[in-house]
């Protein structure tokens, strides 16, 4: 057992990842006793060969194996030490003094299960060029009140994560929130603080769009099983006291949900009476929603892309809440661990 782990995931990050383990470096600097493990979900750039540079372990996760941001922390967490466990993504830099504040704290509150800082927020577009920054792309009124999640940049307590379970490899979606609620109802609290944490880096994906929906994302989140993710979620908090607070975060796609169930219900007895008039009459309420929110924001393609992703998270609400639940310990894929003398 060692003090405090920090735990790398990546795919596709050559660009920015010796940066990222650098300042993590920096930020152990006045640590003896930690370790530093990069998870790698099948990178097809040069991601592993520039980490491998330096002394952290590098775990290359199965390509066979479902692969998502919760995988790399769940396989992560499997090869830490840490009393402390600091999960991040491998498109940020931890900013140097965040643990000399940070692990105090979290050991003078028992309570508290995990807790984050500021997130420093640079937005760039294809280019490459900056296109907007944040201070804290987390800013909220009240810094210390209890949250039910805390995103993907966190500091934990290891003997919580073990009593609650940790990371859902198989959560492509929400698995922070998933989580956190896990530990609430275990007694727990989350916390985050007005100090800085890290900052990252990403990608502006539409400068046109007002919700900012992009084919592109939709086809990804698709891909990544994202939609899915979400019935997958409340199957699993179904029997928790805190499943309200997820169902409050997508209360906007369950108004989706029931909009689309009624319609099938509504189209199957209409085929059965051989009258169409109530069917027809949801289809009307539908193109006047359309209508309604094409004349509040006045973009076609955007209204067309919200609709389209709402259809999709009820699509992912009810197929997912019909998948039979995967235990997390049946997540054993074949890994590849790469350590500082084998570089």
């Amino acid at each position: 057992m060692c003090q405090l782990s920090v735990v790398i995931i990546t795919h596709n990050e050559a660009k920015g990842i010796a940066a990222s383990i650098e300042s993590v470096q920096k930020a152990l600097s006045h640590i003896a006793d930690a370790q530093i493990i990069l998870v790698d979900s099948c990178s097809t750039d040069d991601t592993v060969a520039i980490a491998r540079r330096y002394p952290v372990t590098v775990i290359e996760l199965d390509p066979d194996y479902f692969l998502s941001p919760a995988a790399g922390r769940y396989i992560g967490f499997q090869h830490s030490c840490g009393n402390y466990v600091y999960f991040m993504d491998g498109d940020m830099q931890l900013h140097e003094d965040w643990f000399t504040q940070a692990v105090p704290y979290l050991q003078q509150h028992p309570q508290l299960a995990g807790i984050a800082g500021q997130c420093r927020e640079q937005v760039f577009n294809e280019a490459g060029v900056l296109v907007t920054q944040r201070a804290d792309r987390f800013a909220h009124e009240n810094k210390k009140a209890s949250v039910p999640s805390l995103g993907g940049s966190v500091l934990y307590r290891r003997k919580v994560l073990e009593q609650t379970g940790a990371f859902n490899p198989y959560l492509a979606n929400e698995e922070e929130l998933e989580l956190g609620l896990r530990i609430q109802t275990a007694g727990y609290t989350l916390e985050r603080l007005d100090i800085p944490m890290n900052t990252h880096d990403t990608l502006y994906y539409s400068n046109e769009n007002p919700s900012g929906l992009t084919w592109r994302g939709i086809r990804r989140d698709w891909q990544m099983q994202r939609y899915l993710a979400l019935g997958r979620i409340l199957r699993l908090l179904w029997s928790h006291d805190k499943c309200r607070l997820f169902l409050q975060r997508y209360n906007k796609c369950l108004f989706f949900v029931l909009i689309y169930i009624l319609g099938s219900l509504l189209l199957v007895a209409s085929l059965l009476t051989q009258q169409m008039l109530w069917f027809t009459a949801w289809g009307a309420t539908l193109l006047l929603l359309f209508a309604v929110r094409l004349l509040l924001k006045r973009h076609l393609y955007d209204t067309l892309l919200y609709f389209l992703d709402y259809a999709l998270c009820a699509y992912g609400f009810i197929h997912g809440i019909l998948l039979p639940s995967a235990k997390a310990n049946t997540y054993q894929p074949n890994i590849k661990v790469y350590k500082t003398d084998d570089a």
